[in-house]
């Protein structure tokens, strides 16, 4: 399986403490679901939340975030976040997602890279043996 294929969907409605005092989510509300989805995605890849804190594999650390606003959701919008695992690399990974409303409307992309960390060190670690072999089934 390439990694293009693998993705997780999640569901949210947008709150008002997701919004601002005209009704319009804010920023960080995205990168929130975009986070609830990119775990999804790697429970449903075998790496859980409980392996990540108490694993010999380490725990994904967040190194980088390019988002991009397209469009303003608003309070109680249904929206539905797409995650995807892009790339895989020894150490670092890529996870894209989309948020979207209802008719495919996209209101956020968002790209992230995360690394591969022991947490009590903070040294990188090289990533699990089973995301690596996902790119060698491409």
């Amino acid at each position: 399986m390439s990694p293009a294929g693998l993705q997780a969907e999640r569901e949210f409605t947008a709150y008002f403490f997701d919004t601002d005092a005209g009704g319009v989510v804010h920023n960080l509300a995205y990168l929130r679901w975009v986070e609830a989805a990119r775990t999804d995605l790697a429970e449903k890849l075998g790496w859980g939340i409980r392996e990540m804190l108490e694993g010999e594999h380490g725990c994904p650390v967040l190194t980088k975030t390019e988002a991009e606003y397209l469009r303003p959701a608003r309070l109680g919008d249904r929206v539905k976040v797409v995650s995807r695992l892009t790339e895989v690399g020894k150490v670092r990974f890529v996870v894209e997602s989309e948020v979207r409303g209802a008719g495919e409307v996209v209101f956020c992309r968002t790209r992230q890279e995360l690394a591969a960390v022991v947490l009590a060190t903070g040294k990188p670690r090289p990533l699990r043996e089973d995301w690596r072999d996902l790119n060698s089934a491409k």
